[in-house]
């Protein structure tokens, strides 16, 4: 290949990706229009559930001291039972290291 056709063949593909990023322009600056339409959307849905999920967690509270009030024997046998199992599945996690 001579000097002449490199040049030309570089030109051609110049050319070329000049053309198609020109091409692509507008659908790259839609994408990140739609891009940021989602982040900001995203940030109120994320604001919208840490508030619920906070009233959420202080009605589950509320919920878990009326029944150990109700049935402190009960909600006792249910700690211990958790704790047991807690400290078993982190014993089993210890075992597999």
């Amino acid at each position: 290949m001579t000097s002449v056709n490199a040049d030309a063949l570089r030109d051609s593909a110049s050319d070329t990706l000049d053309n198609l990023q020109r091409a692509a322009a507008p659908a790259i600056n839609e994408g990140r229009r739609q891009a940021g339409v989602l982040i900001d959307q995203s940030g109120e849905l994320i604001d919208s559930v840490g508030a619920r999920g906070s009233e959420i967690a202080a009605d589950i509270g509320k919920g878990i001291i009326a029944y150990t009030k109700k049935n402190p024997l009960t909600a006792l046998l249910l700690a211990v039972g958790a704790g047991a199992l807690l400290i078993g599945a982190a014993a089993s996690m210890q075992s597999r290291r």
